[in-house]
């Protein structure tokens, strides 16, 4: 018995694209046959071997071939040449409401979505308290599925989804719009259907979930395999290739192509390619990416003064916005004041994605109430200073946000903001390699295991 869950050989997928309804028409009738459009490969020649019990994550950009592998796996579409191979029951979860009826109400999408399924109705009837109860949607169930949120849909889609103890699952985009602990909820339920078994194909551009969950990723642009390796090796080198300035762009997909066709060979199941130690890459040291800039950025100005030049440098004073763990950071801004000021204080503090505050730290050293021992007592107007913040990292991989704040201090009173950035600059932690570790900061913890008898 075979232990291929899915194989692509030299698969390629093509539209035909016309530059006018006409010419679709012409096509058609032209006795000899013309060619009146051109060929757009939504992918070309993929090579490609899934194991079962594999957890493969896939990324690539908008427009890269993801939903188009998807759904040839799924069957929904047929490729144009080359060979597929699937292997064991498939269930796919390809876009909210995928499958059901939007005049039906959830009872009656579940049914129908499970005879599509190849069950009985009798068979879902066994099934449907468990979907219920896991999409957790209340009194909606019997409302029409126009009715739903995005969250409802993904919600009943996914539960419905896993009832069918699948072979093979597929899970697009959609878990994005669910609220956090649902997300939760159904990473928790395909961790158990893994233990048992089942391989996953997952696509996401949330890049930590794709770390974290898959023991295998692919990176796909331009229909496509650009990359075949380790979840943390392949998404670093994604965002190496997205962030990259337009003129670079293409030098830098060349070399990934080249690293893959080198060192990474695309057939290979986790534990039979590069265990120990993936092809060297640059997220080896600190470096910068061009275009990784925080979107988010907000400023909040209570006074005359102005923050500039934030910067994140490695000790050889580099500015870099990829870091590794361990190694000594300088963060650092400078302050312009276009007015006489008096007791000032400064800020920092470093955030995740979801906005938690990591670590936060003022300048000066607390020795009273609401009395700071340290502070700049007075301050001419045009003058400039730097702040630096030297620490060294210890955070996991991940994204992370800094802030960049200004405050006056007032004697018997509270700190008050002149000038605060939140968001004010973007850095990523580059992969460890230590499949021990996880959580947001390294505490280096020590352990030791003591047997102590029955």
């Amino acid at each position: 018995m075979t232990d291929t869950a899915v194989r692509f050989e030299n698969l390629s997928k093509f539209y035909k694209l016309y530059y006018s309804p006409k010419d679709r028409l012409k096509e058609a009738l032209s006795p000899f046959g013309k060619k009146r459009h051109r060929e757009f490969y939504a992918l070309k020649n993929i090579n490609l071997e899934i194991k079962k019990g594999e957890i493969l994550g896939v990324v690539g950009r908008n427009g890269s071939g993801k939903s188009t592998l998807l759904s040839i796996i799924s069957g929904f579409i047929q490729p144009n040449s080359g060979t597929k191979m699937v292997t064991g029951r498939l269930s796919a979860l390809l876009d909210l409401g995928f499958g059901m009826n939007p005049n039906f109400d959830g009872f009656q999408n579940i049914y129908f979505g499970g005879i599509m399924l190849g069950f009985s109705k009798q068979e879902m009837k066994g099934k449907i308290d468990e979907i219920i109860a896991f999409a957790d949607i209340g009194e909606f169930i019997r409302q029409p599925m126009r009715t739903y949120s995005a969250g409802m849909k993904a919600r009943l889609g996914f539960a419905l989804a896993i009832s069918v103890n699948p072979d093979i699952l597929i899970v697009d985009e959609v878990l994005a719009v669910g609220d956090d602990l649902f997300r939760r909820k159904c990473f928790s339920k395909m961790e158990e259907i893994i233990a048992k078994g089942c391989t996953i194909i997952y696509v996401s551009h949330a890049i930590n979930t794709v770390n974290e969950l898959c023991s295998r990723a692919i990176l796909l642009d331009r229909g496509e395999l650009i990359l075949d390796g380790p979840p943390k090796w392949v998404t670093a080198n994604y965002q190496k290739l997205i962030f990259a300035l337009p003129d670079s762009q293409e030098k830098i997909r060349g070399q990934l192509l080249a690293m893959n066709e080198n060192n990474a060979p695309q057939s290979a199941c986790r534990d039979r390619y590069l265990p120990a130690e993936p092809p060297a890459i640059p997220e080896s040291k600190s470096f910068f990416i061009p275009g990784f800039t925080s979107q988010s950025a907000i400023v909040v100005k209570n006074g005359a003064v102005d923050i500039f030049d934030i910067q994140l440098k490695n000790p050889a004073g580099q500015t870099v916005n990829a870091v590794v763990m361990h190694e000594k950071l300088i963060y650092s801004y400078k302050v312009k004041f276009n007015a006489d000021a008096h007791g000032i204080i400064f800020s920092m503090a470093i955030k995740n994605e979801k906005g938690l505050n990591i670590s936060a730290r003022k300048t000066g050293e607390l020795v009273g109430p609401n009395k700071y021992g340290t502070i700049l007592q007075e301050v001419k107007a045009g003058s400039c200073c730097e702040v630096q913040w030297e620490f060294v990292n210890t955070l996991l991989p991940g994204v992370y946000f800094t802030n960049a704040a200004v405050f006056k201090v007032i004697p018997g009173e509270d700190t008050h903001v002149l000038i605060r950035i939140t968001d004010a600059l973007v850095f990523k932690v580059q992969d460890t390699r230590d499949p021990l570790m996880n959580g947001i900061v390294d505490l280096h913890q020590e352990f030791n295991i003591r047997l102590t008898g029955t």
